[in-house]
């Protein structure tokens, strides 16, 4: 759904563009992206003290690597953003209060995202600072197996507003040409979540024309309470991918 809104956005764009008077330029990039992340977490559920973990050091013994597509579109000094993410992970690092629980959590997440802005330009040349505004939806499905205990399966759906940055400048310009740090912070919450964040260290080099070579380190995190429940959880890793830049121009 948030892919057809996306794709609805950009096809918009297009035909903004086509029936301007004066010659509209637009560019964009979709990005395809891996993920190696780790999933902790802790809370209070229904008076007991909860923590799990998937620490960095397991997903890469097991190979999970989650997948990540984005793409940005830009026209003058607007822009619209969207992201998908999917992961799943399994745990047996599991505490009840404080003491070790015999079982399995398996997690699926999907999140998805979709914003529009303002680039700024900086006070350097090729720099600049777009600011958007726009809304982040997680959907969770857990399914939780202990020994001696019924399973336990539930899913949920969180829905948030958010703020978000997206700076980029050059880097060492005069030594290597194309290198450039494009992190997204990002922060909102406020509906479905207490705190909804993002921090995404990234390094982006133009590779050719037309493709971009990406890495980073990216972090999500969510704090939701519900009366006295209370649950935080982070997902943090490496992500790696390959841009395909575009440029179009019409009269």
């Amino acid at each position: 759904m948030k892919l057809k809104i996306l794709c609805g956005l950009l096809a918009g764009l297009a035909m903004g563009s086509a029936g301007a008077a004066e010659p509209a330029v637009w560019s964009g990039e979709i990005v395809p992206s891996l993920w190696v992340a780790g999933l902790s977490g802790n809370g209070t559920v229904a008076g007991h003290d909860v923590d799990f973990n998937r620490s960095f050091g397991d997903v890469l013994d097991h190979l999970d690597v989650g997948g990540s597509l984005a793409a940005r579109v830009t026209r003058g000094r607007l822009v619209v953003g969207g992201q998908i993410d999917g992961y799943s992970f399994t745990t047996d690092d599991l505490t009840v209060d404080d003491r070790p629980l015999d079982g399995e959590l398996e997690t699926d997440l999907i999140v998805s995202e979709l914003a529009a802005g303002y680039v700024f330009p900086g006070w350097k040349p090729d720099q600049s600072f777009a600011v958007a505004l726009g809304a982040r939806h997680a959907h969770v499905e857990a399914d939780l197996d202990v020994a001696g205990a019924p399973r336990v399966r539930g899913d949920l759906d969180l829905l948030d507003p958010m703020l978000i940055l997206w700076p980029s400048t050059p880097l060492f310009p005069m030594w290597i040409r194309g290198l450039s740090l494009v992190p997204a912070i990002s922060i909102g919450g406020g509906h479905d979540s207490e705190l909804v964040y993002e921090l995404y260290p990234q390094l982006r080099y133009q590779a050719t024309e037309h493709l971009a070579v990406r890495f980073g380190y990216r972090t999500i995190g969510y704090r939701m309470k519900d009366g006295a429940d209370e649950l935080d959880f982070d997902l943090a890793g490496f992500i790696a991918g390959l841009g395909v830049s575009f440029c179009a121009s019409q009269t």
